[in-house]
């Protein structure tokens, strides 16, 4: 760009220096009526489109600089932006672990009647297969569980959603997925007065004939791949896989619910922390 300019530069100064030279030596050899009147003035003519020319070409040279101008610092002003959107991500951000033990049991009859009363699958996932609109028609069919992992802040101060937009739970090498009843899905973040701490509750929905939960024993889950998306306060999101592994599941006989001892976790990002999108809280759109 600079070469090309210069280049306009040059060629604008030589075609003034021609025609005043031009314009001299007319002057100069008139006297003695080289020139004819009519010779002369087309010569002036031509002098003077060359001028004109020359006029144009040095401003569409300042209206191309300027345009350079803007562009520069057009890219200068993203580049800025981009650069504090990266300093606000990077202070803003939060991740949470999964810890100790996660609880899994059937969801009280009051809750039942609420689902079957408002329809509102907010807070439900489903195992892959089942379709809401099957769910709605013959709840009978189906059992309805509360998945609860204890939560501990590892990176960040509070967390303000958890979205899962997966859950693989592996028992005796049978994998079962279980995947949102609607966009606008999200965990309820609850707070355990017996325990201190805040816990991420999920509603699962499974058929009554699937080997997945069985109320008469203690189901022996090894292992949970849980893809999730946590929300900062600020409004930062992280996504990732977590892995959680189990062992010596046990079932409490205050409620009959079972009880799996976190032993350890694993977190692997998906991306890089971004701004996130506000939680969508029309949930008319429900996936079936």
């Amino acid at each position: 760009m600079k070469t090309r300019t210069m280049i306009i530069i040059l060629c604008t100064f030589v075609v003034i220096t021609l025609g005043l030279f031009v314009a001299s030596q007319i002057m100069a050899h008139n006297d003695q009526n080289i020139i004819q009147p009519p010779t002369f003035q087309v010569i002036s003519n031509f002098l003077s489109l060359g001028m004109a020319l020359t006029s144009a070409l040095f401003s569409f040279l300042l209206i191309r600089q300027g345009d350079i101008t803007r562009k520069n610092n057009d890219d200068v002003n993203a580049r800025s932006e981009a650069f504090r959107t990266l300093q606000f991500i990077a202070a803003n951000h939060t991740i949470v672990d999964f810890v100790d033990n996660m609880l899994l049991f059937r969801i009280s009859e009051r809750y039942t009647k609420r689902l079957r009363d408002t329809g509102d699958f907010k807070f439900y996932m489903r195992e892959n297969g089942i379709a809401v609109a099957e769910v709605r028609e013959n709840y009978d069919n189906y059992l309805f569980l509360t998945l609860k992992l204890p939560i501990r802040i590892v990176v960040g101060t509070a967390v303000r959603a958890i979205q899962f937009t997966n859950i693989l739970m592996v028992r005796e090498n049978t994998v079962h997925s279980f995947v949102p009843c609607s966009k606008s899905f999200h965990a309820l973040i609850l707070y355990n007065e017996d325990e201190k701490r805040q816990e991420a509750s999920v509603n699962l929905i499974v058929d009554k004939d699937s080997e997945f939960y069985n109320e008469d024993i203690t189901n022996p889950f090894t292992k949970i791949k849980v893809h999730v998306k946590m929300h900062s306060f600020l409004g930062v999101a992280v996504a990732g896989w977590m892995e959680l592994y189990f062992t010596n599941p046990q079932k409490l006989e205050r409620d009959g619910a079972n009880k799996y001892k976190i032993n350890s976790s694993q977190f692997q990002i998906t991306g890089l922390p971004t701004l996130a999108e506000a939680l969508e809280s029309d949930i008319s759109d429900q996936v079936n």
